[in-house]
């Protein structure tokens, strides 16, 4: 039987860098570059297959994330899906997803995209208000977003996915409810809430951006804002399946499902990390030395049986549905006792899920596990 294997695929080109954006990107670039780009990354994938066996895999999901991985010509899509059908074995229903900014889409392309075979689309809209998304370094307004969600439904997407983001500078809950009303209004299957963290080493951390720093909400805003968007979602019928996302019944990310539930994953393309054989791996983050072939490995961590053991907990707690007790050993379960004690956790039978008090201190609950 061979192994379930997903495939992450990083494009790291955007057509300009948010302020609170750290991950690996570049705003300047150009065709040839990106060209380059999709060329090294074709090796890439051919590399990796002969190093991964994938005779004993099979590939149940695809994601490209970036960056922006909509910046993609379809005839560049088309090459990277050859390569990867040509060295890898797909499982009948693998599942292919990929993200995309408002501006950089139109009917025409998002059909092609489904004609190649994508399922999932998830959009970066981050807000409807269009002075926050100014505030924070979106290129899109408010009306493309909702425009280019309605495209994508009418060209075939039937799975469609926006992210939006809360406790921005100068917003209220006011604004955050408008923002959840106007997407529930939209033909969207899932929705993913994440609040504006201050990330080092990205423009929003700098001096520069201290008036902005000052104006975001504070803790007590940001846990309304995050029980407001429970609550609109709830009664709009999507289920609260992982901390930060919510889905119609059986639209949950697969791709993203497959890391909470410790999955193997591949990464490809710049910066990527990869999981496989209780080993953790990155690759170079150097653009000119990726594309002139530099396709190692860097071993992170070799994962023991302990650390497995902590980050399965923690992983498989972000989930609302929780962990096994039956999975927990030593000396795990005396945390957990101890969670439990403190009300950030809670045990019916043999699940232990996160109380609500633990979703929103859930970062001090995977602190003690650690």
């Amino acid at each position: 039987m061979k192994t379930p294997l997903s495939i992450y695929i990083h494009i790291p080109f955007c057509v300009s860098k948010c302020i609170y954006c750290d991950f690996l990107s570049f705003a300047s670039y150009n065709a040839d570059a990106m060209q380059d780009y999709v060329n090294a990354l074709c090796k890439d994938i051919s590399h990796k297959g002969n190093l991964l066996s994938p005779e004993n895999y099979e590939v149940v999901t695809i994601f490209f994330g970036g960056g922006t991985p909509s910046l993609l010509s379809i005839a560049q899509f088309d090459d990277v899906l050859t390569a990867l059908r040509k060295n890898f074995i797909f499982a009948n229903d693998a599942y292919l997803s990929l993200e995309a900014n408002p501006e950089t889409v139109n009917e025409d392309y998002l059909k092609n995209l489904k004609s190649l075979g994508f399922h999932r689309i998830s959009f970066g809209v981050q807000s409807f208000n269009d002075k926050h998304l100014a505030t924070i370094g979106r290129v899109h307004n408010a009306q493309t977003a909702i425009n280019v969600v309605q495209i994508a439904h009418n060209a075939g997407f039937g799975d469609i996915n926006i992210d939006l983001i809360y406790a921005l500078p100068h917003q209220i809950i006011d604004d955050f409810e408008n923002c959840l009303d106007i997407a529930l209004q939209l033909p969207i299957t899932h929705i993913s809430c994440y609040a504006l963290t201050i990330e080092e080493g990205t423009p929003l951390a700098g001096e520069q951006c201290s008036p902005l720093r000052n104006a975001m909400a504070d803790e007590d805003i940001d846990r309304q804002m995050f029980a407001l968007a429970k609550q609109k979602l709830a009664n709009a019928g999507f289920v609260h399946y992982e901390i930060s996302n919510w889905a119609k019944y059986g639209y949950e990310c697969r791709h993203n499902v497959g890391y909470w539930t410790h999955r193997q994953y591949l990464g490809l393309g710049l910066g990527s990390s990869s999981f496989f054989a209780n080993c953790r791996y990155k690759k170079t983050d150097d653009l000119q030395a990726y594309i002139n072939g530099d396709f190692s490995l860097e071993v992170l961590e070799e994962l023991d049986e302990t650390a497995l053991m902590a980050e399965k907990i923690i992983l498989g707690l972000r989930m609302i549905n929780g962990i096994n007790a039956t999975d927990v050993k030593n000396p795990f379960d005396v945390k957990i006792k101890k969670l439990i004690r403190g009300g950030l956790l809670t045990q019916k039978g043999d699940n232990i899920t996160l109380t609500p008090k633990g979703i929103d201190l859930s970062n001090t609950v995977f602190s003690e596990i650690l």
